[in-house]
């Protein structure tokens, strides 16, 4: 599926409570700098109360969907199988249920928006100049960024789910951080995905990225961008990270919310109000 200046096209986030220092200086950056989408579609935990204050006031539509993982039947906190740098497989703790529950609302999108695409952001990623839905296309169309595993990886965790999903090896990582990757997703490709998901373990999005205790660590990007790579394109061009030249350079900045706020505060401020 190409993209023009006719496709609708919506920014998606969703956050938590956990966030909630990040996020009138996120809405601040989209408000500030997003251009052409259509709405920002929130999704919010069930009791997480906020208000859109001075700071945050926006000039992009928001459309704000509370949503209940306890409803969804994530609760529990099983462990899940990770990969350390030496390649070792070993047990940790989860990082909790709202780990999980992210990734089943972000690749459930369709449910809460009847746009062409979206962009999904999250919460500490902040914009610091201008940017509209065409930039995170190839002349409309959409792309995927790869980069070869290394031996000393970080992201060698999500290698595992990935080889259990396709059933075959795989070298590439296909979660990069923003702005390396777009992470711009059409409804084909997404509801293909589902289907996909559906056929080969008889499940549904919700219930697929839903812990359970003999269960791989999931990342629902490293999932979409190995779908796209290996079962169905859907119209998206696979770049190779290191090699393409022609990518464009998209103005956002993630940081680190677990890290704290705090001590960024200064070098956000600076970057939205400049």
């Amino acid at each position: 599926m190409r993209l023009d200046t006719e496709s609708v096209v919506d920014l998606f986030i969703k956050t938590w409570s956990g966030d909630a220092k990040w996020l009138p200086y996120c809405l601040a950056g989209h408000s500030r700098y997003a251009r052409d989408f259509r709405q920002l579609v929130l999704i919010t935990d069930k009791g997480f109360d906020f208000e859109i204050s001075e700071i945050s006031a926006t000039n992009i539509p928001i459309k704000i969907i509370e949503a209940d993982p306890t409803e969804a039947g994530y609760i529990e906190n099983p462990p899940f199988w990770s990969v350390t740098r030496q390649g070792k497989i070993t047990e940790k703790s989860p990082r909790g249920p709202g780990y999980y529950w992210q990734q089943a609302v972000k690749m459930s999108w369709p449910e809460y928006s009847d746009a062409d695409a979206v962009v999904i952001l999250d919460t500490d990623v902040i914009a610091w100049d201008k940017f509209c839905a065409m930039d995170f296309t190839m002349n409309g169309q959409p792309y995927w960024r790869t980069k070869p595993y290394k031996t000393n990886d970080n992201d060698l965790i999500w290698k595992n789910c990935v080889e259990s999903f396709l059933g075959e090896s795989v070298c590439k990582n296909y979660m990069l951080k923003y702005p390396d990757n777009p992470y711009l997703f059409t409804r084909e490709a997404t509801i293909g995905f589902a289907a996909q998901i559906r056929e080969r373990y008889d499940l549904s999005i919700i219930d697929f990225f839903r812990p359970t205790s003999d269960g791989l660590r999931l990342s629902e990007f490293s999932l979409f961008g190995a779908y796209l790579d290996r079962v169905n394109r859907h119209g998206y061009i696979i770049v190779d990270f290191d090699t393409f030249i022609g990518v464009p350079d998209i103005p956002l900045k993630q940081y680190w919310s677990w890290g704290g706020l705090d001590p960024l505060f200064e070098d956000i401020d600076q970057i939205i109000q400049s």
